[in-house]
């Protein structure tokens, strides 16, 4: 996978996929393996979406993952606090950034990911939603999570999809519930172990689950 706007000649033959605040790849690695000219973009690998320029050619979709800490539900009470000190206004143009793109490129398909949140608020109602358990089918039963991540992702954290794509085939296994006897309350996985603020819990929280991108590449090649 690419992480830079250069392309080369040979490569204006190959169907291209954008993929936005990507730093761990996952979304687009199905793509990548099957030979499509992947551009990898994220702060962490040197690149501002916000500064993306155009390419030259045609785009055949965009994936487009910005970060959700100003949107997230789990983060409402600070909510207020971020829209004071222009977080919100900072987190509005990244998620713009990506829209852009999509309004430069016209791609055959493009989705914009996040979960429950008040991104509705400026994007309207997603088209589609999910938990990662819903595409654990697409995965073998001997997969292994990443780090702390169920095996086959069975877990749950409703996700949000806005676009214009073929929704992804659903198959679903049995999500993995860790239930708190102290407090009466069940949590997921991706909940129970991801807390706190570090950048490997953030990103573990905010990974694409490996069996929705294989579904989402099978329903939009």
């Amino acid at each position: 996978m690419k992480n830079s706007n250069h392309i080369e000649l040979e490569d204006f033959n190959l169907k291209t996929i954008l993929s936005l605040f990507d730093h761990s790849g996952v979304w687009c690695k199905p793509y990548a393996e099957a030979g499509y000219n992947v551009i990898q973009m994220d702060l962490k690998r040197g690149q501002d979406v916000r500064l993306i320029h155009h390419l030259g050619h045609g785009v055949h979709g965009i994936l487009i993952a910005p970060p959700c800490t100003e949107f997230s539900t789990s983060g409402a009470q600070y909510w207020p606090e971020k829209d004071k000190d222009g977080r919100t206004l900072s987190a509005l143009a990244l998620v713009d950034a990506g829209l852009r793109a999509v309004a430069m490129y016209r791609p055959y398909f493009w989705a914009l990911e996040n979960p429950v949140g008040r991104l509705r608020r400026w994007l309207g109602a997603p088209a589609f939603s999910f938990n990662p358990c819903d595409y654990g089918g697409w995965l073998p039963e001997d997969h292994k999570g990443a780090g702390l991540v169920p095996a086959r992702d069975a877990y749950t954290k409703k996700t949000l999809l806005w676009g214009k794509f073929n929704p992804p085939e659903k198959k679903p296994v049995e999500p993995v519930v860790i239930r708190d006897a102290q407090r009466g309350r069940s949590y997921s996985p991706i909940h129970w172990f991801t807390g706190g603020k570090s950048e490997r819990t953030k990103e573990l929280r905010s990974m694409t689950p490996e069996g929705f991108s294989r579904a989402f590449f099978a329903s939009n090649p």
